[in-house]
């Protein structure tokens, strides 16, 4: 059983709670993450359903059709996201699941995308200027979202605060979110070769249809499998540096006393 940590923990402490946690919580965040996955397809199967290829569907233009179910699908996977992180926070403070978890959801969807927005553009500018201050800001801006949804401030709030939460403490946080991308690369390399399997086996029978089915199962295993366990992880290592950030102030201020 997991426990919110109480004091600061080792890389390996931190990659063995975020095991138990997820774990913890993977029986009741599952079909949550299954939907997330899914709120993307009907705009996908919309734009390949007007086409007879997959390189027609490609070029093919977007309508006001496909970009009204684009945003409704971004919207629904913004509020599952929000869901999962709730029920995660559940799980870590041996709650019963929240019954406002729904409402709390769609409360927060839209500002968490205007989070994750600021967060995409602030690490394209980051990059288009150097490739290190796009580094930089991706790992340092990680935890904009639980800060969000669990300390009640704004998007730039947010952001600002991730930041100085991980300040001082970069290399250890991205020394950890770089095992956790090795553990999901292999995650997906390992059912892209069940998925390969497959498609050989019916080689020559493939249609648009069947292609887009057999890319679709390989993202929701995916997304079934790895959004509960990174969740997980981000929130595991935000509870670990508010430790460490909360001793340095309080370090800090015994000095100056």
């Amino acid at each position: 059983m997991f426990a919110k940590p109480e004091a600061p923990e080792s890389v390996g402490q931190v990659l063995d709670g975020t095991f138990r946690l997820s774990t913890g919580a993977f029986p009741k965040v599952w079909w949550i993450a299954m939907l997330s996955s899914l709120a993307s397809y009907p705009a996908a199967v919309y734009q390949f359903g007007r086409a007879d290829t997959l390189e027609a569907a490609a070029i093919a233009p977007q309508d006001g059709i496909y970009w009204a179910l684009t945003v409704i699908g971004g919207i629904v996977s913004m509020a599952c996201l929000a869901a999962i992180f709730r029920r995660v926070d559940d799980v870590a403070s041996n709650r019963a699941p929240s019954s406002n978890t729904l409402s709390f959801a769609i409360a927060r969807a839209p500002m968490m995308f205007v989070v994750l927005l600021m967060y995409v553009l602030a690490c394209v500018v980051g990059t288009v200027l150097l490739i290190v201050p796009g580094l930089v800001v991706m790992v340092s801006l990680l935890f904009a979202v639980p800060i969000y949804l669990f300390e009640q401030r704004g998007p730039v709030a947010s952001l600002t605060a991730s930041h100085r939460l991980v300040w001082g403490h970069w290399w250890r946080t991205a020394a950890i979110f770089d095992i956790a991308g090795i553990i999901v690369t292999v995650l997906y390399f390992l059912v892209g070769i069940v998925a390969g399997l497959i498609g050989v086996m019916f080689s020559g029978q493939l249609t648009i249809i069947a292609v887009l089915v057999s890319t679709a199962l390989v993202s929701l295993v995916i997304g079934v499998l790895a959004t509960p366990f990174l969740t997980a992880l981000t929130m595991n290592v935000y509870w670990d540096l508010k430790l460490r950030k909360e001793g340095g102030d309080l370090a800090a201020r015994v000095q100056a006393a």
